[in-house]
C-alpha cells in the first residue's frame, strides 16, 4: 500500500513539474504581444491616413536642410471623388491633387513635387500639417540624402559620392 502512495505521489510531482516546464516555455507569450500582430511602416517613410486619402513611404530627399527637397512615397485616393493633399512645414508648403480612384507615385516624374527646403538635416524628421479637407494630421516626415544607393536619383541637384568617404574604412597601418 505505501508503494501505491509513493507511485500516486510521484505521479502527482512529475504533472507538476511537466506543467510547470510547459507554463515556463510558453508563458512569454502570454505576458509579451506578439511582434507578428504589430502594424508598422516597412520602408523608410510614413505610413498615415489622412481623411480617406491614404499616405503611404512618405519622406523627404534633400543635400541638405537648406537644399531643395524632393518629395518621396505615394498617394492613394480610393474614393469616387478627387482630393487635394496639402502638406505645410516651417519652410514652404505644397498641395498635391490625387484624382478619384488613383495614385499619385512621387517618384515619377510626371509626379515630381519639391519643396524649397526642409529647415532639418538628412536622418532628422521634418514636422508638417498634412490636410485634406477639413481632416488634417501632423506627422513627422524621415528627411534622407543620396547615403542609400536607390534614392541617389531623387536627390534635388544630384548626389555627391564623395559625401561618402567619411564612411570608406581607412587601411591599417603596417605593423613594423
Amino acid at each position: 500500500m505505501m508503494t501505491a502512495q509513493k507511485n500516486r505521489g510521484r505521479r502527482v510531482v512529475a504533472v507538476a513539474a511537466l506543467a510547470m516546464l510547459t507554463f515556463g516555455v510558453t508563458s512569454c507569450s502570454a505576458i509579451n504581444q506578439q511582434a507578428t500582430t504589430l502594424h508598422y511602416a516597412a520602408s523608410d517613410g510614413i505610413v498615415l491616413n489622412v481623411g480617406d486619402l491614404d499616405v503611404r513611404n512618405l519622406m523627404l530627399i534633400t543635400n541638405s536642410a537648406t537644399d531643395e527637397a524632393r518629395v518621396l512615397g505615394s498617394l492613394v485616393n480610393d474614393t469616387d471623388q478627387a482630393m487635394t493633399l496639402e502638406m505645410k512645414l516651417s519652410t514652404g508648403s505644397t498641395s498635391v491633387k490625387v484624382p478619384a480612384k488613383s495614385v499619385v507615385d512621387f517618384e515619377k516624374d510626371k509626379n515630381k513635387t519639391l519643396l524649397t527646403s526642409t529647415g532639418v538635416a538628412p536622418g532628422a524628421q521634418a514636422r508638417a500639417t498634412l490636410s485634406v479637407g477639413p481632416n488634417s494630421d501632423e506627422a513627422k516626415i524621415p528627411v534622407i540624402d543620396g547615403t542609400l544607393e536607390e534614392y541617389r536619383e531623387f536627390v534635388p541637384g544630384g548626389f555627391d559620392p564623395s559625401e561618402l568617404s567619411h564612411l570608406t574604412p581607412s587601411p591599417k597601418p603596417a605593423e613594423h
